[in-house]
């Protein structure tokens, strides 16, 4: 995978590594700085370039520009056809966008898994959607770590896109309309209240406990 961006050309230029000679010198010079990237980012990408920039959720309101991001089509371990807002039957969520080959993500599973337990008890969801693989795979992946929580597959990048987040681990918090209130690139104490305030059914009741 080649990646190509204004930062790595300058980057190139300052290096020295654009004026080395021969194929060897500048294959050599791309695989430093890609990672310097990586380690820059502190995330995973897939696909033929970086990842766009995350959309502002105030903005968004729920909405892009193919519609509203919770028709679009995933699918479920089983291979089955499915919707965000089908798998969520409109309950507030936390929608976890990974894959298994980024380290990151597979570290957070088991906080996930316990999130999605606690959520569950009080009337919330946590549901994890993985971007670039197939749904036999998730359903190995998830068997293999005894993962119970709610697995989708965007395989082809279509609900990544559309949300701007190809960058993982990035997560969305949903209010039980589906607008996105909160978004992040890892599990974290403000993720966590972010659900709690989402599933809370007004101020006169106290936070869930998760």
């Amino acid at each position: 995978m080649r990646i190509r961006t204004p930062v790595l050309e300058g980057a190139a230029t300052r290096a020295g590594l654009a004026a080395a000679s021969g194929p060897a010198a500048r294959s050599f010079g791309a695989v430093v700085i890609m990672g310097m990237l990586a380690v820059a980012l502190g995330g995973c990408v897939r696909g033929s370039q970086a990842a766009p920039p995350a959309r502002d959720p105030a903005s968004a309101a729920g909405e892009t520009a193919a519609g509203d991001f919770r028709d679009i089509a995933v699918r479920d371990e089983g291979g089955r056809g499915t919707t965000l807002r089908s798998a969520l039957a409109g309950k507030p969520a936390l929608v976890s966008l990974w894959a298994p080959w980024c380290a990151p993500c597979v570290r957070e599973q088991p906080a996930l898994e316990r999130l999605a337990r606690a959520a569950q008890a009080c009337g919330g969801a946590v549901v994890a959607v993985a971007v670039g693989e197939a749904p036999d795979t998730v359903a190995t992946f998830a068997r293999s770590r005894g993962l119970t929580f709610q697995q989708l597959a965007d395989d082809r990048f279509v609900l990544a896109d559309a949300l701007g987040r190809r960058r993982i681990p990035a997560l969305l918090v949903l209010d039980r309309a589906g607008h996105i209130v909160f978004s992040g690139e890892a599990l974290d104490a403000r993720a966590t209240a972010a659900l709690a305030n989402a599933i809370r059914p007004s101020n006169d009741v106290p936070p869930c406990a998760l």
